[in-house]
């Protein structure tokens, strides 16, 4: 391997161990177990406009946590496009919940997305919707179904995500 591939994953590799997040006071905790209800979450778009799970109710759901400076993160951007494009019209939503803080956030990622051509729901997400998924890294992905349970988590980046979901969201649908 070539100094210039292993410098590239060197830094993939820690740049995913950055995107790790602080432990609870209780320790770490696992995602959401599968085949449970998943949490209701209300949560806001970068336009304003409140966007709650059980609103999606009859919607398959492929939630993501993620934030624009965790590089694993945004490898996973353009398979969430591909799904995006190939499943919305049977039914599936592909969210984006933002981890990122500072100011003006809103105005941040809806710049971001439409630099990287995204064409998922971005929201803003907060510590009680983390906690209530038990989000210990990112980006942590969940696809949830047409009732609202959790049927698989993913924990971390997964390569060729479209391929890791796809028999699952195909039933799903």
């Amino acid at each position: 391997m070539n100094k210039i591939a292993m410098i590239f994953c060197l830094l993939f590799l820690v740049a995913g161990a950055a995107c790790q997040q602080s432990q609870t006071e209780t320790g770490p905790q696992l995602p959401a177990r599968t085949q449970t209800a998943a949490p209701n979450f209300v949560l806001h778009d970068v336009q304003g406009k409140e966007v709650t799970l059980s609103g999606l109710r009859g919607k398959v759901v492929l939630l993501e946590f993620w934030a624009t400076w965790c590089p694993p993160c945004r490898a996973t951007i353009p398979e969430l496009i591909a799904i995006q494009e190939k499943y919305a019209s049977k039914g599936l939503i592909v969210l984006g919940v933002s981890l990122d803080e500072g100011e003006n956030v809103p105005g941040k990622l809806a710049s971001f997305a439409r630099e990287n051509k995204i064409n998922y729901q971005l929201l803003i997400g907060n510590e009680e919707t983390e906690r209530a998924y038990n989000v210990t890294s990112i980006p942590m992905t969940f696809l949830i179904d047409r009732q609202g349970n959790v049927i698989t988590s993913y924990l971390g980046y997964v390569d060729d995500l479209a391929a890791a979901v796809s028999q699952k969201l195909e039933k799903a649908i």
